[in-house]
């Protein structure tokens, strides 16, 4: 399905990331893992590579604004092209990013500005290669936060919403050279970060607002993102799509009468 495509997957070391590369290279695309230099990093890619040598990465700091376009430079140099961009990364602070008065005003425009600039930057260094061939998916993983307002985490759920605004303008800009923009909105992953910083009390609690009754799995988002990277999705663009179980959908008090159908039952 995506045969000797080139995709760039940032954050790509672990969780949905890694699932997303897997699914890709199992697809045939290659696949550039896009990750921070560490030993521990190095020797992943190492063996993946090992095993299937459509596995490949590019070294960048997403903290460091000025590695996205020698990264994306990097990429097209060496394969003449970058057909898939997905946007994995994303930062937050659980600490500090809390409600609008009790939330640390730095750590709000922090979080904000990073989880914004590392999709604008990567897209800004990507599209002029898609541009050259005249086509391109580019898949940002956003959040369901970012369309449900939260009763804490002001800044992950605004950077997320401006994550969703970016990929819309993105698609109506860059149509015109056959250039796709969507969003994946998850919600809860079970991923060793989310699961490590939730009490089961919040798990709970969350679940019961979820009609599918699970936390989503890395494969779950990147089996859409294999979806919308290929061309079966050819003719979906600015699209978000949540992929959240049914989370938010239903009445709010969802959960409160399924629990109370569920004791008498």
């Amino acid at each position: 399905m995506l045969e000797n495509k080139v995709a760039v997957v940032t954050a790509a070391s672990r969780g949905i990331g890694l699932a997303i590369s897997h699914r890709l290279v199992e697809e045939g695309a290659i696949v550039y893992m896009a990750v921070r230099d560490s030993e521990k990093n190095r020797k992943l890619v190492q063996e993946l590579h090992a095993e299937n040598d459509r596995y490949r990465h590019v070294i960048y700091d997403a903290y460091d604004f000025s590695s996205y376009e020698p990264m994306m430079k990097e990429v097209a140099e060496k394969e003449g092209k970058i057909d898939i961009l997905i946007n994995n990364f994303g930062h937050t602070d659980t600490k500090k990013d809390l409600t609008l008065l009790e939330g640390d005003s730095e750590a709000f425009f922090d979080v904000v500005n990073i989880n914004l600039a590392s999709v604008y930057y990567t897209c800004k260094y990507a599209i002029p290669y898609m541009q050259e061939q005249n086509q391109g998916s580019i898949i940002n993983i956003s959040s369901v936060a970012g369309n449900t307002p939260d009763i804490s985490r002001l800044a992950y759920s605004t950077s997320k919403a401006a994550v969703n605004s970016l990929t819309k303008n993105i698609a109506v800009q860059y149509a015109q050279n056959g250039i796709r923009a969507n969003a994946i909105l998850p919600g809860l992953v079970a991923t060793d970060a989310a699961l490590n910083n939730m009490s089961e009390s919040f798990l709970n609690t969350f679940l019961k607002h979820v009609p599918l009754k699970r936390v989503a799995t890395p494969d779950d988002i990147a089996n859409l993102a294999v979806f919308l990277a290929s061309d079966q999705s050819s003719f979906i663009t600015g699209e978000l799509i949540p992929v959240a179980g049914g989370f938010g959908l239903p009445t709010p008090i969802y959960g409160d009468v399924m629990e109370d159908a569920s004791r008498r039952g």
